[in-house]
């Protein structure tokens, strides 16, 4: 393989400061470029880089937009509270993956195609 060597202007404070955790991590600023260039070839795009507060921000929005779905503001918990199905303020959801989350919407859809169309599960 055919090294070439790339010439890169940054900030001298970004570069010290990205200098020092990439020692720590073990990295080399030539071992990340050529591990960012591999990802541009290999997805044909550049990866969608965050800063820290923009991941924080997302984060923020994506819990927030969980929490309504998961307690679809107490209807599910009282439901299934008052079913005897979960203990008094337990969250129905909180140990279920999101694979689980997807099965079990799946299977309430079914149930209640099954119970409109008069049919047997």
């Amino acid at each position: 393989m055919t090294m070439v060597q790339m010439n890169v202007r940054v900030d001298a404070g970004v570069k010290a400061d990205v200098d020092k955790i990439l020692e720590r991590l073990g990295e080399t600023p030539s071992s990340v470029v050529r591990r960012l260039w591999d990802c541009i070839r290999d997805r044909g795009q550049v990866p969608d880089l965050m800063t820290g507060e923009q991941e924080a921000d997302l984060e923020a929005e994506k819990r927030r937009k969980l929490g309504r779905i998961g307690n679809m503001n107490g209807i599910v918990p009282r439901l299934l509270e008052s079913m005897g199905l979960v203990g008094s303020g337990a969250d129905p959801f909180g140990a279920m993956s999101a694979a689980e989350l997807h099965d079990y919407a799946d299977e309430q859809r079914y149930l209640d195609y099954v119970q409109e169309s008069g049919g047997e599960r």
